[in-house]
């Protein structure tokens, strides 16, 4: 008998968490907080909450596997970096979406690196997320706003297939490392990564305390906390590719909070946008039925 893989809905609480932060970081680059302050302290977070997770580890750790952590550790890292200025120069509205192309990112990588890991579904899926996602910002390429648009979708692909490639690293070699051990050093290497480019004074930014540093805070401990979420998706169930379809959602999710959230804090990307966010809205709808489609697939 078919059932739904309740394991699913980590990365659906993680897509929702990730469209708040997103909006808030965002509202930290507003304000005057400096680009690689916000991604530093976001690294800094991250790795406070995922490092007691290696005092947790019950199996033996095959340290002779240590690059595959590190090496997931330094994707995020890079990922990370271009995620956030793609968010200092675009609307969340539209970055957080072009960040759904990680779905077919995973799709490559799964058929590359683990065998028979895509079905007719989730290619389906992907297709239909991918769709979704790049309907989404299609209008905005047909505004003077264009030009400038280009460089901020472009820094989301590339951030996206770090993080794709990551994360199907990790369901490869995660449950030989050991899972929390795995989650533990990978976050770790993100957090010294981020710890020795202040040290060595590599384009320091200032962290003075102010409403832009609360903001970039705030944001910064949801991005840890949906991080968790999807850590823990993707290092104890090996399903990179229905995680990821699921966790596409975030681009809906953004679409959501900009409406109603964003009016609270003084993020007017809903007024700005224009009828490009009604073409969002109609996206978000073809990005669901991939979701739809990924469920059903994993649920067979």
């Amino acid at each position: 008998m078919s059932h739904l893989p309740l394991y699913l809905l980590l990365p659906l609480a993680a897509a929702f968490i990730y469209a708040v932060a997103s909006m808030l970081l965002k509202q930290a680059l507003v304000e005057g907080a400096h680009p690689m302050a916000c991604f530093h302290v976001n690294n800094w977070a991250g790795t406070l909450v995922f490092i007691p997770l290696g005092f947790l580890e019950k199996q033996t750790v095959p340290w002779s596997l240590w690059i595959a952590p590190v090496g997931v550790g330094i994707m995020f890292f890079v990922g990370s970096w271009f995620t956030f200025i793609a968010m200092q120069r675009g609307d969340v509205s539209l970055v957080t979406p072009v960040l759904g192309s990680k779905v077919v990112f995973v799709a490559a990588a799964t058929s590359l690196l683990i065998a028979g890991g895509m079905s007719a579904l989730m290619w389906i899926a992907a297709v239909l997320t991918t769709g979704g996602i790049f309907m989404m910002s299609a209008t905005d390429f047909k505004t003077p706003r264009g030009a400038r648009l280009a460089g901020p979708v472009s820094m989301a692909l590339v951030s996206a297939s770090f993080f794709a490639l990551a994360d199907v690293v990790m369901q490869k070699f995660a449950p030989q490392f050991g899972g929390r051990m795995f989650l533990a050093v990978m976050s770790g290497t993100n957090g010294l990564l981020s710890a020795a480019v202040m040290l060595l004074g590599f384009n320091r930014p200032p962290i003075p305390w102010s409403r832009a540093t609360a903001w970039s805070v705030a944001g910064s401990v949801l991005v840890a906390s949906q991080s968790f979420l999807m850590g823990l998706a993707l290092a104890f169930h090996s399903d990179a590719i229905g995680v990821n379809v699921v966790y596409a959602t975030r681009g809906l999710w953004s679409l959501m909070v900009v409406a109603l959230l964003g009016p609270l804090i003084g993020n007017r990307e809903r007024h700005d946008s224009g009828r490009a966010y009604g073409v969002r809205i109609a996206a978000a709808l073809l990005l669901l039925g991939g979701v739809v489609v990924a469920v059903i697939g994993r649920s067979r």
